[in-house]
């Protein structure tokens, strides 16, 4: 008779074990769905990153040119040999390397941050400061260069007694445009010039042969 009543009592707990087991099983199943999306979504966000990070590589190459062609620009200022303004083109020459210096410590905290893009999604939030933080720095940048282009222009206006025969660039205009026109090379213009590439920006005045 005692045989007969353990029976079901055994048959009942390992019914319950069961059902305990299949609910632990769900939940696990349920927790490791949901660490999966937070991954994907970390996933996404580091791509979103490296997008950005690649542009704004982009632009620094873009200024990097802008910059090496307002030094060249400053050199042939200073061939003139105009003694009233020497100081004033020293003075351009410091804030270019300040510049230079500024793009060297963004481009090397750029390079730190991407090595550290995979921490955690804290990082993720910094890093996306970060890169505000740049574009901010970037735009500030831009604003000096443009200062910096004004104040040539006012210069290269003064010396034009010596260079009568310029050219201003505009919309649409290239080296290779302004070489045909005036039956030139763009070789030629390019060390008449001093210029070591073919960028050139709006109201730039290009010496003529």
């Amino acid at each position: 008779m005692k045989k007969l009543l353990i029976f079901p009592l055994i048959l009942l707990t390992g019914c319950a074990s069961i059902g305990s087991s299949k609910s632990e099983k769900h939940q696990m199943e349920l927790s490791l769905h949901k660490v999966r999306t937070e991954v994907e979504d970390i996933k996404h966000d580091l791509n979103t990153y490296e997008i950005e990070h690649h542009v704004l590589e982009g632009k620094l190459i873009d200024q990097e040119q802008t910059i090496s062609a307002l030094k060249g620009q400053v050199a042939e200022l200073k061939s003139g040999k105009l003694e009233s303004f020497l100081q004033e083109l020293q003075n351009l020459e410091k804030k270019l390397q300040q510049l230079s210096k500024k793009q060297e410590k963004i481009v090397s905290d750029i390079r730190q941050l991407s090595s550290h893009a995979n921490d955690t999604t804290t990082a993720l939030s910094q890093y996306k400061d970060k890169i505000a933080q740049f574009e901010k720095s970037i735009a500030s940048q831009t604003a000096q260069i443009k200062e910096l282009v004004k104040l040539k222009e006012g210069v290269t206006k003064l010396t034009q007694w010596e260079n009568p025969k310029t050219y201003s660039v505009k919309a649409g205009d290239s080296l290779e445009k302004i070489a045909r026109e005036n039956k030139t090379t763009v070789e030629e213009l390019k060390k008449l010039n001093q210029m070591t590439t073919d960028l050139i920006v709006i109201d730039q005045l290009i010496t003529l042969p």
